[in-house]
Parts: structure tokens; sequence; C-alpha cells
């Protein structure tokens, strides 16, 4: 019980102190939130967290409306005209094509959250597995440390696909930094757009190594101490923005010399 309320308290620490870098986020423009949308979808795709399905978006700064990777295009060639803009009433207010069937997912969360300015769904192995074996995922690595406080499991099979299915899932989350779907996959989010990016990269890789490790026995897990420490010196924003350009480098690299159907600025 303890070791649960401290965790929490640090939990909320960390917030904090990526407060006024969230807050600088409120300068971002709709055109350069639409390109990094698209980026952080590309990226991702390339990571193995999303596929053909999956979706990220981002509100935009002074507006009760958010951006979000349209049904249909192929998340691997992701570009910004393939965006789309809904309110958080669940209107499409602009872009082509249609929103994802589960943009309730999105939506739900940021009318419960107004701290929450992007929210990442993913379908990554890893963390999914975990709601299949009826396990919690434990923060057993460094890049774990942010999950400390839990992260808890929304209990239906399903898709969020309208209003209520949204609340039901924003109350499972709760204040935390992620939820687990049952069978399905994971909802991230965070107080800028690559803050939830990278964390939901690193669900994933705790995940792995926790499986990982559990083949060999029991595992272990960080304490408060050590989540404290590493929150305090790896979860900040100059280390969320070398993980995110590593990540734009990588795609940088491996779209060399590869068409794109889009000017978008890399």
């Amino acid at each position: 019980m303890l070791r649960g309320f401290t965790f929490t308290i640090i939990s909320i620490a960390v917030c904090l102190a990526l407060a006024g870098y969230a807050v600088a986020q409120e300068k971002e423009t709709e055109e350069t939130l639409r390109v990094k949308v698209a980026q952080a979808v590309r990226m991702l795709a390339r990571e193995g967290l999303v596929a053909s399905s999956g979706h990220v978006s981002a509100r935009i700064p002074g507006t009760d409306k958010v951006l979000i990777n349209s049904r249909d295009a192929s998340r691997e060639v992701l570009q910004p005209e393939d965006i789309v803009t809904v309110d958080l009433e669940g209107n499409k207010v602009a872009g082509k094509g249609g929103e994802p069937d589960e943009t309730w997912m999105h939506l739900g969360i940021y009318r419960a959250r107004p701290d929450v300015r992007s929210v990442i769904h993913t379908h990554a192995l890893h963390s999914t597995s975990f709601t299949i074996a009826r396990k919690p995922i434990l923060p057993v690595i460094m890049r774990g440390s942010i999950f400390a406080d839990g992260v808890p499991e929304y209990p239906v099979a399903r898709k969020i696909i309208n209003r209520q299915h949204g609340e039901d899932l924003a109350r499972v989350l709760g204040s935390h930094r992620a939820v687990l779907i049952r069978m399905h996959g994971a909802a991230v989010v965070g107080a800028y757009l690559e803050e939830a990016f990278v964390a939901a990269l690193q669900l994933e890789e705790n995940a792995q190594y926790q499986i990982t490790a559990s083949a060999l026995g029991s595992v272990d897990q960080l304490t408060p101490e050590e989540v404290e420490e590493s929150n305090r010196e790896s979860w900040k924003p100059n280390s969320i923005a070398k993980r995110w350009e590593y990540y734009r480098a990588k795609e940088k690299k491996a779209l060399a010399g590869t068409p794109l159907s889009s000017s978008a600025n890399y």
C-alpha cells in the first residue's frame, strides 16, 4: 500500500516537472503539429507499435479540436494531408478521408484529462500480451519507471467506438500515463506529442524486458528510490527530445531516395 502511494507521488512530481515544457507546446502551430502527428504515426509503424490500424492524435493549441490520422491512409507512408480534424463532440471538421472508428478513445480521454495534449493507440505485441496472461506490468527497467504507479486495464475486449466506451476507458485510465485494453492494445497519453510518443515506446520496451526476464524466473522491479532517480535523470524534456530525434533520423535514413506523395518537412 505504501509503495503504491509512493509511486503515485513520484508520478505527480514528474508530471509537474514537465509542465513548463508542455506550456511551451501551446505555441505549436496547427501546421507544424500536423506534420508531427504524421511523423509519429510513421515512426510507430516502423517500430511495430501500429500497423494497418492504430492512431496518433494531438490537441490543436487554444481550441477544442484534435488532429488524428485518417482511417484508411497507410500508416507507414502517412503524410500531413492524411490528418483529419475532429472536435471534442466527435464531429469531423476538416481533412480528407474518414476519422478512425476509435476516435472516441481519444476524445474520451481529452474530455476527462485537460492535462493531456496527445493520445496514442497502439497494438503492440508485448504490452498487449499482459492482458492475455492477466499479469500486471511492473517497472522493471529504468525507462519503465514512468509507469511505476501502474498500468490499469480496461476489462472488455472491444473497439472503443462510441462516447460511452470512450468515457469508460478514460475512467479506467484515471490519472495514469497508459491504459491497456483487454486483448486489444493500449492507449498512452502525454502532455505533448513527443512525450506521448516516447512513453508509448517505453511501455513496450518495459513489457518486452519483463516478459524476457520472466522466462528466467520471478522478476524484480525498481524500488521507489530507483523510480524517483530514473524519472529525475531520464524523463525530462531533453531526454524525450533526444529519443524523438533518434527515431526521426532513423526514418529519414530509411526513406532516403524514396519518393513521397507530399513535401512534408522532415
